[in-house]
């Protein structure tokens, strides 16, 4: 029984090592993947946020979520190309603290 067990149990190792690794297809797809799960937790951070009127800084989700809408745009129009043409070159701003402007 134990012999079995053994077997088994390189049978596995073996076939993990020779695991092909992934491609940039499956890599940018989990890629999305991922950017789907930061995108629901920064909706969960957003309705969880404090809104007081006090506070100085606040975290710029509509900037962030357009940031991670340009990302997944990028990754999709390069997995399922249409055909070769002339894109908008969009920057993201990476700066997601904003100060409050009190009226």
């Amino acid at each position: 029984m134990q012999a079995i067990t053994t077997f088994i149990a390189s049978m596995f190792i073996t076939s993990s090592a020779l695991a092909a690794p992934l491609t940039e297809r499956e890599e940018l797809t989990l890629t999305l993947n991922q950017l789907n799960q930061i995108e629901a937790s920064l909706h969960r951070a957003q309705q969880s946020a404090r809104t007081d009127i006090n506070e100085r800084y606040y975290f710029d989700y509509p900037r962030i979520h357009s940031d991670i809408t340009t990302l997944r745009s990028g990754i999709e129009n390069y997995l399922t190309p249409t055909r070769a043409q002339p894109r908008d070159v969009m920057t993201m701003v990476g700066q997601y603290r904003e100060e409050k402007i009190t009226p």
